[in-house]
């Protein structure tokens, strides 16, 4: 699930930095759970970018000692992007592990202040930069860097700091390998003109490069600054709820932009960001509670919004509904739901198409080359097209590591994943469920199988294997003849099941707060669909017979052979459709016979009365019989090949088909979900992906750049752009 897809796109963002530049300020510590309860407010308040802690040494900084199991519960809030304060390789080492989405480096322009924040000297703490960016790049480059440029406007240890300085300095830090570069005023120094100067400055040094605002309240020119750099282009900016700030390491740095004045300041501009002030005022109570008597500060909060208040961002409910999670102007019932599919074949593929034409974003993730199934003949050359529109497609290596970070990356921002592949492929990957749970707990986890854990479950698991050891291919055949059912019945019903499994477990996710695993296997599928053969026993004692010996449970049920030897199938099941029946067609002597009376009776003479049915009928066509059957109500079916349904008018007239591209171009039409919802089926809305052709979109929307996507590119994890593209 992805709730910053669903808000309008804001016009800045705004980063909030309290859970650590704010609690490193303090002498108390918050206690980990009131500091998760305050990220998932201000995530419920629409904050989508959030500074979560610090990884520096515990004795240096106790009030961060918890930031990897910060950042463990952060990245189960979808959408939102994990940052953490690193000062130097080891703690860049511990932030990758703990898999955040952004790394921030402080990077004092004042010599003194530098000494005194990392005991470093600038010169050293950019090669600290080039390291932190090489150690990024080999094992997450989808991991965003920013070098933030920390007493930019003037340090109270070092007093003026040489604008010349503080540009150089950013520039560097870009050379060196991070992304962007931006300014804090650390002690609240800055006034609006040095803030346009020195942005317009940076900005044509590093063009694209240039980063945050970072700015401080302490002499009451913060929301003035941030204005200020506003109208420079700037469009992030770093904020702490209650203006909680401060650094421990440069006397009289205090008081951080207050987010919620920061916030009401350009709302009521209508510069949108996405954040409902009302639900961020109440962010303030986990905080608060968390720090008893620690002072919080801002005006908005305490004045109040205006009468007649209209922000820049419009809630949900008034902004137009995203276009996937819609359909005919109604909302689809898994719209905002976030699935991560890595399959192939039928069964996990069948899964993530239920869930896509329910409405949820279906990402699919497939090998480079793209998935092996595109490429079957024969009875698979349909596969692929029937299992997999209304999805994603993104092209990914997983042998290499950054094809696991780049999925790893989607995944933590998803509500399910679904996989098919044999037992131990995901796991040996590090995609297994019980490391993906570590990442995110709420994530539920949908693993298709040959059979559920027990003593078969290493074993290779086909839908004609399970149907011969499971019964089905016995009852299908004659006897001595065992025949497959003439579909991949278990590998869709299986992927249903999953389906069915990974709704009950959002259900069961809304009471609960955690994900689950599901499991759903080919083998069990095929016994469930067996059991009524099973019960027979059971209630009767006498083993089932295979379908074409056995004792039906009505006389007429079967193929009858007519005029110009066509076929078609009747049935007559009950005592008053056989009245209808020998009325219909003139048999009084057979609706006389007295040995013909009840259901039972006709079943126990099928051995005579069936031949002569067959004489009977023999001489009408099959039209003829279908016309009579259809006009007293009474069952019956032609046999139908699966090319002849493309022009069946039943279906044509109730839009169960929908419109279908193959990947030559051709366009065809292909059987909707077997359902209606609110009177309607639910509609082809996109077309069966071309390779990788969303990983460039989902890539940059994990936090991957230019240069990250290049490196990428170039190491072959994705296709380039031409691949994508073909």
């Amino acid at each position: 699930m992805n709730p910053a897809t669903d808000l309008q796109q804001p016009d800045v963002l705004i980063s909030e930095v309290g859970p650590r530049d704010g609690l490193q300020s303090v002498q108390a510590t918050m206690p980990t759970a009131h500091k998760l309860r305050w990220i998932a407010a201000l995530h419920a308040a629409g904050v989508r970018e959030i500074e979560v802690g610090s990884f520096v040494p515990a004795k240096l900084l106790p009030q961060l000692a918890d930031t990897a199991d910060v950042v463990a519960f952060a990245r189960t809030l979808p959408g939102l992007t994990v940052m953490a304060l690193v000062p130097n390789l080891r703690g860049a080492e511990a932030a990758l592990a703990a898999g955040v989405h952004k790394l921030t480096v402080p990077v004092s322009a004042s010599a003194a202040h530098s000494l005194a924040n990392v005991r470093k000297t600038r010169e050293q703490m950019v090669d600290e930069v080039r390291a932190i960016a090489r150690l990024r790049d080999e094992r997450a480059p989808g991991v965003r860097l920013e070098a933030g440029i920390s007493t930019a406007f003037g340090c109270t240890l070092q007093g003026l700091v040489p604008e010349d300085e503080v540009i150089r300095l950013a520039a560097q830090c870009i050379a060196a390998g991070a992304d962007e570069s931006g300014l804090s005023d650390t002690v609240g120094y800055a006034n609006p003109a040095q803030v346009r100067r020195l942005f317009r400055r940076l900005r044509a040094e590093i063009g694209s490069h240039a980063g945050a605002a970072h700015m401080h309240n302490t002499r009451g020119l913060g929301l003035a600054n941030c204005l200020a750099a506003y109208e420079e282009g700037v469009r992030t900016f770093d904020s702490s709820l209650g203006g909680l700030d401060g650094c421990p390491y440069a006397p009289g740095a205090s008081g951080n932009v207050v987010t919620e004045d920061l916030v009401f300041m350009f709302e009521a501009m209508g510069v949108a960001t996405g954040i409902d002030i009302e639900k961020l005022v109440a962010a303030r109570e986990p905080l608060q509670s968390g720090l008893p008597g620690e002072p919080v500060y801002g005006m908005t909060p305490d004045a109040g919004l205006p009468r007649g208040f209209v922000p820049g961002w419009q809630p949900p409910e008034a902004a137009a509904p995203a276009a996937e999670a819609t359909e005919g102007g109604r909302t689809l019932p898994l719209a905002g739901i976030r699935v991560v599919e890595f399959t192939h074949m039928v069964m996990g593929p069948a899964c993530g198409l239920v869930l896509a034409d329910l409405g949820a974003e279906v990402i699919k993730v497939e090998p480079v080359e793209g998935d092996s199934t595109r490429r079957l003949l024969g009875s698979g050359a349909g596969f692929f097209p029937m299992f997999n529109r209304n999805k994603q497609s993104i092209a990914l290596d997983l042998k290499q590591p950054a094809g696991i970070e780049a999925a790893l990356r989607l995944i933590d921002g998803a509500d399910i994943v679904v996989e098919n592949f044999k037992g131990g492929v995901m796991e040996r990957l590090g995609l297994g469920y019980a490391a993906l749970r570590a990442r995110n707990p709420r994530l539920i986890y949908v693993g298709h199988k040959g059979f559920l854990p027990g003593p078969y479950e290493h074993r290779t698991a086909l839908d004609e294997v399970v149907q011969m050891m499971g019964g089905l291919a016995y009852m299908t055949g004659r006897p001595g003849d065992p025949l497959r059912a003439g579909t991949s019945i278990n590998d869709i019903m299986g992927g249903l099941f999953g389906a069915i499994g990974a709704m009950a477990a959002l259900a069961r996710r809304e009471k609960t707060g955690e994900g689950c695993e599901v499991q759903a296997a080919l083998f069990e599928n095929n016994v469930f669909l067996v059991g009524q053969h099973m019960l027979q026993y059971a209630v009767t004692g006498r083993p089932a017979a295979p379908m074409p010996a056995r004792i039906s449970a009505w006389a007429i049920y079967d193929v009858f052979a007519v005029k110009d030897n066509e076929q078609i199938f009747l049935a007559v099941v009950s005592d008053k459709q056989w009245a209808i029946f020998c009325r219909a067609f003139g048999f009084d002597d057979l609706a006389a016979d007295a040995r013909l009376a009840t259901n039972n009776d006709r079943v126990r003479a099928r051995e005579w009365l069936l031949p002569d049915l067959r004489q009977r009928l023999a001489r009408h066509s099959a039209d003829a019989l279908a016309a009579v059957f259809e006009r007293e109500g009474l069952p019956f079916a032609p046999i139908t090949r699966p090319e002849q349904l493309f022009d069946d008018p039943h279906l044509i007239a109730t839009g169960g088909l929908g419109a279908m591209r193959l990947p030559d171009g051709r366009t065809t039409s292909a059987p909707l979900l077997p359902l209606t919802l609110a009177g309607a089926r639910l509609e082809v809305r996109s077309m069966p992906p071309a390779v990788g052709e969303h990983t460039e979109a989902l890539l940059r929307e994990a936090g991957y750049g230019d240069a990250a996507l290049g490196a990428l590119q170039a190491a072959a994890v994705i296709p380039g752009k031409a691949a994508t593209e073909s």
